[in-house]
């Protein structure tokens, strides 16, 4: 017998419920990323297209009219390597961060731990992410780039990656369940986000008074780290990394605020 009541558990417990579920919510994205690719025409090409689209138009723009120090290497890498972790922090927050409001009735009606459907959701850029990467490596190739010791490192930075966008899409849960003006604030935060983000070019573009800055985004952390994983250039510098431990804190925050406020949440759905 299950008794369901708004008093909130402790936190181990609600992590020892969700772990527990994790098998469901790992069904659940299987089940997500069939139904969005099986009854597509295109199919996985939708993936593809896209980025193909983004490297013709961003090379054009910044390697041929702008023509940005790019530290000898091909352009089209610059921009794909920082294609990666943009488009799969980005791509974790449109499908977690409204993910209450999407799945509200299921919510209401499942005794499982709430937790699993802003979880499962953000898995579903994976797919995305895996094709990319796969593009990429092809692309590196293709241009006679050596391939480092270093990408062996690449799975902890997807995992951290990871942690980076579900660190935002969690708040974005959190404030969105009474009104849902937070869902709408962070995909305009997103559009204007990747200008501010090293993603196209790299830190050496911006005048040396103000580079420090930029790595108070966090992203442009990570996109340094996969940019040393996959090219060889140099690490972000030390006080960067303190900005990303900063986040690991604003997540976990994020998800005690959750198991204190799931079922005040769903009430609002």
């Amino acid at each position: 017998m299950h008794i369901i009541n708004n008093k909130p558990k402790p936190f181990s417990e609600e992590l020892k419920a969700v772990w527990g579920a994790l098998p469901i919510a790992l069904a659940f994205a299987q089940r997500a990323i069939r139904i969005k690719y099986t009854n597509t025409t295109l199919g996985l090409l939708w993936v593809i297209l896209p980025l193909a689209a983004y490297l013709i138009i961003y090379s054009v723009f910044f390697s041929v009219l702008l023509k940005v120090d790019t530290e000898g290497l091909p352009y089209p890498l610059i921009a794909f390597s920082g294609l990666l972790g943009w488009n799969y922090f980005k791509d974790i927050i449109h499908n977690a961060g409204p993910s209450l409001h999407e799945e509200g009735e299921y919510l209401k009606k499942n005794v499982l731990p709430k937790f699993i459907i802003p979880l499962y959701r953000s898995l579903l850029g994976l797919v995305e992410l895996g094709i990319s990467l796969g593009l990429f490596l092809v692309l590196m190739l293709l241009y006679q780039q050596p391939f480092r010791a270093s990408i062996l490192v690449l799975p902890l930075l997807i995992l951290l990656n990871h942690l980076l966008g579900f660190s935002v899409a969690i708040w974005v849960c959190n404030l969105s369940g009474k009104r849902r003006d937070a869902i709408h604030l962070a995909i305009s935060g997103l559009n204007v986000g990747i200008w501010l983000t090293p993603v196209f070019y790299l830190p050496g573009l911006i005048p040396l008074p103000y580079q420090s800055l930029i790595y108070l985004n966090p992203v442009a952390t990570l996109l340094g780290a996969y940019r040393w994983a996959l090219l060889g250039l140099p690490l972000p510098p030390f006080f960067a990394w303190a900005c990303l431990l900063l986040w690991m804190g604003i997540l976990l925050a994020g998800i005690r605020a959750f198991f204190r406020r799931q079922y005040q949440l769903i009430d609002y759905l």
